[in-house]
């Protein structure tokens, strides 16, 4: 089984200038944030696509703090199966 310190979750992000989704989808990739958002930028200029896939990751992401307790119940589900 995975280590619970190497799972990684998709969340919004800490730095965030509307939502955070652009700067959760960057962390978890580990790409910058500035060229995430200016891909979304351009991407919906064009197409409609990108926005309603933007407020429908706002509303399903958890945000960030809520990783850290959702990472301490795997930990304490885990010793409890001990």
């Amino acid at each position: 089984m995975e280590s619970l310190d190497n799972i990684k979750v998709l969340t919004r992000g800490e730095s965030a200038t509307i939502a955070g989704v652009c700067s959760g989808i960057a962390e978890y990739y580990h790409l910058r944030k500035n060229s995430i958002r200016l891909a979304f930028l351009l991407t919906s200029l064009f197409f409609a696509i990108p926005v309603f896939a933007y407020v429908v990751l706002w509303l399903v992401l958890p945000k960030y703090p809520t990783t850290d307790a959702m990472a301490r119940d795997l930990k304490r589900k885990k010793r409890q199966r001990k």
